[in-house]
């Protein structure tokens, strides 16, 4: 995942017979979560909850199903403006289930991600979902990458990561015949997993507890107070009416790609603002899925990129079995946009007044202009994956997709490495989760642990065992 790849570049469906014939190879068998199966459940038409979740992302909605979990007599509402979940970021990424040995030891995120891998590997085990533990190398290519293959493995230890190995270049090849590398960190815990379906899923146990529905083309316009309740209204994108609305005693905004927009409706501060990147992929084409059978990683290359081009394995519902090389890290001139072209001027100007961001370029300029080279030149962006793999050569593979995600950068140019919340907004009514970077998906249950101890401390929730 490169949501944390903070580069300035300053950047159908298989189905389910695809998933059939991989599932032999996998931890699990069918699942019933499929591309826009998700049924809303019996409370559709109720408008009043005691809590409103906007972003139907897997964050959002693994916090409405931990709310659901930890308190029986909650009603929760969800409502996202996209016409099915996990629209966004959460079924754009690389799913790897990250094992924990990127971040800092005793950081929130360092727990969360080993917690919430765990936590995932239980999930996808109880509901049938495919999932599979095939491992990972983090590649040092030289000697002089070596030091970042023995502190990735120290941050990892201190973690709690299980069974992480420093491995030379004949392990290296037994493991993976066609990488080439000086030394790798062998993770056999580093996992895949198709985060849409979970999400699904997550969005599946809201509506079966009975408690709790997904309000779908709900695009949030607006939040007042109204006798101690916030009403929130929304619309279908595109459209001027009819306004919709639900209410809730308190509101929990976890809004991906718009959460500092969706913040300050609900009376949050304008900054921290959210810095969109694309990550666009190319996939092997079918007749080399056998090239590598785990997740490989370049070593972090330092200036704001500590992931890179990489080749991961899917168990994808919607791209099914096979093998993707990327993402690239451009900066994207549209929250939404998928190509390099998709332009929203409201967009580039919040992008060209943001301070951080121009002083985070300014420090990583080859690098930036690296990425977005990269993102416009397929051979530029394969020469980076034949650091790994030097057999590939570009017409092994064929494009795939794109996704966007975002990160918040500080003031001085430092990105926000870790989760940040805005409290007590709209009268003590609204919590704002204003980042979760990467490896948000894989940290997703975790995460919502945390966000729920914050709101029962904020909202004075009595804490039900």
């Amino acid at each position: 995942m490169f949501a944390k790849a903070l580069s300035l570049t300053v950047g159908a469906a298989s189905g389910f017979a695809a998933l059939r014939s991989l599932q032999a190879r996998t931890t699990v068998a069918h699942c019933k979560y499929s591309i826009n199966s998700f049924n809303p459940g019996p409370l559709v038409h109720q408008r009043d909850f005691d809590v409103v979740i906007v972003g139907a992302g897997i964050v959002g909605l693994a916090t409405a199903r931990e709310i659901i979990e930890r308190y029986p007599s909650k009603t929760v509402c969800v409502v996202d403006k996209e016409g099915d979940v996990a629209a966004h970021q959460t079924s754009h990424n690389s799913g790897v289930i990250h094992a924990g040995m990127y971040y800092e030891p005793g950081s929130v995120m360092a727990k969360c991600c080993v917690d919430g891998a765990r936590k995932m590997y239980e999930y996808c085990e109880a509901r049938n979902l495919p999932c599979k533990r095939c491992g990972k190398l983090i590649v040092a290519s030289t000697e002089s990458e070596f030091h970042w293959v023995k502190t990735l493995k120290e941050r990892g230890d201190a973690n709690g990561v299980q069974d992480l190995e420093i491995v030379y270049s004949d392990r290296i090849q037994e493991l993976e015949p066609n990488v080439r590398g000086y030394a790798a960190l062998y993770s056999p815990n580093t996992g895949i997993v198709d985060y849409a379906l979970v999400a699904r899923s997550f969005a599946q146990d809201l509506v079966d507890s009975n408690r709790g529905t997904v309000k779908l083309k709900f695009e949030v316009t607006d939040f007042k107070l109204d006798n101690g309740r916030v009403v929130v209204s929304g619309v279908e994108p595109g459209q001027k009416g009819p306004v919709r609305t639900v209410t809730g005693k308190h509101v929990i905004t976890c809004a991906g790609l718009h959460a500092d927009r969706v913040a300050e409706k609900a009376g949050g501060k304008s900054n921290p603002q959210v810095v969109p990147f694309r990550g666009t992929y190319w996939q092997l084409k079918p007749q080399y899925h056998d090239l590598v059978k785990m997740n490989i990683y370049p070593v972090p290359s330092g200036g704001g990129i500590p992931v890179g081009v990489h080749f991961t394995p899917t168990v994808n519902e919607a791209r099914g079995h096979s093998i993707i090389v990327g993402p690239g890290a451009c900066l994207a001139f549209n929250r939404e946009g998928y190509s390099f072209f998709d332009l929203s001027l409201r967009d580039m100007w919040s992008i060209v007044t943001h301070p951080g961001l121009w002083k985070f370029a300014m420090s990583n300029l080859s690098l930036s202009l690296g990425e977005m080279y990269r993102d416009l030149n397929k051979k530029a962006f394969m020469d980076q994956a034949r650091k790994l793999i030097p057999s590939v050569t570009d017409d092994m593979v064929e494009e795939s997709f794109a996704g966007v995600m975002v990160q918040v950068f500080n003031e001085d140019g430092s990105a926000a490495n870790d989760y940040l919340f805005e409290h007590h907004c709209l009268g003590g009514t609204t919590l704002h989760v204003r980042s979760a970077p990467s490896p948000a998906c894989t940290s997703s249950m975790a995460i919502a642990i945390h966000v729920v101890n914050t709101a029962a401390q904020d909202f004075d929730w009595e804490k039900v065992n």
